[in-house]
């Protein structure tokens, strides 16, 4: 068969296919609904003349035919792939990228100032567009190529094949209050947390945050008399009030600074966090992409004062 009597993309889907022996992880792979992967792999089993794959205990079993294709397929989307990601002609000093990112408020405190120093002293005419994140993790704008990067909490997006990450902070959950609270000379303890109310943050209104879900695994639930969207200004709304916070350990520390708070350890198991850089897996081998990478992680953790 020559070569150009086939579409070449029935390669990569073929290559996918191998490698997860499940069409519905093959097809989120390279971003084709199932049924469109279903349709692709007819047409290239009828250009080889080959069932290629066979459905044994619901794993596409490749046949003899697709087990000497698979190397060959294989080592030509490598070379092509490192032939189209090359990093030959990326200058950051004299790049005049425009690099987007979809964040919260908190997620910006946390990354951005250093950031955005380290890329004006080593990068000078690269731009930064930072975009209010819509939702937890906005897949399909990264899939687009829309957004380049989002920045979220670890526990807004489940193991994907399509999503990278890599994880640039990793901090606590701390319980605050304004000082001299009447409740709390004696300290915080789980009554206590649950006789007062709360104030929940919650960026895309939802109507369960972290703490929420660890006391419902104690069976218990807490009063939330305000929600709002902002790590940032949530702090000031309890300072003339008897309302609780919980929120990331390094925004309270901050605020510690400035405003009348006193900090508690929660009364209950909260789970760590972590804050990760998101971006689509098929921008994993552009330059751009593994400088930025690069360069948050090799800062430091945490903001500075």
């Amino acid at each position: 068969m020559d070569l150009y009597q086939l579409d070449l993309n029935l390669l990569v889907l073929f290559d996918a296919l191998y490698r997860h022996r499940s069409v519905s992880a093959a097809a989120d792979e390279i971003c084709l609904s199932q049924s469109a992967f279903s349709h692709g792999l007819t047409r290239l089993r009828k250009r080889l003349g080959d069932e290629l794959f066979v459905r044994i205990n619901n794993v596409m079993t490749p046949t003899h035919r697709a087990q000497q294709l698979a190397g060959s397929v294989s080592q030509a989307l490598d070379i092509l792939h490192s032939g189209i990601n090359t990093n030959a002609g990326f200058s950051p000093e004299h790049s005049e990228l425009e690099l987007t990112f979809a964040a919260t408020d908190y997620t910006e405190y946390s990354l951005l100032p250093r950031l955005i120093g380290l890329i004006n002293k080593l990068a000078p005419k690269i731009k930064v567009t930072v975009y209010s994140a819509d939702n937890k993790i906005p897949a399909e704008k990264l899939i687009t190529g829309e957004l380049d990067f989002a920045l979220g909490f670890s526990h807004e997006i489940e193991d994907s094949s399509t999503i990278a990450h890599q994880t640039w902070l990793e901090d606590s959950y701390c319980t605050i209050a304004r000082k001299n609270h009447p409740a709390l000379k004696q300290g915080l303890d789980l009554e206590t947390f649950l006789a007062l109310s709360h104030v929940r943050i919650s960026p895309w209104g939802e109507k369960q945050a972290v703490v929420d879900l660890a006391l419902a695994k104690l069976q218990k639930k807490r009063h939330v008399a305000l929600q709002l969207t902002s790590v940032l200004a949530a702090p000031y709304t309890i300072l003339h009030s008897d309302l609780l916070l919980t929120l990331p350990r390094l925004v309270a520390e901050q605020m510690l600074q400035h405003l009348d708070i006193e900090l508690f350890n929660p009364p209950l198991t909260v789970p760590d966090y972590q804050l990760n850089l998101y971006w689509h897996k098929l921008n994993s081998g552009k330059a751009s992409h593994q400088w930025l990478t690069g360069l948050i992680r090799n800062l430091h953790h945490g903001p500075k004062p």
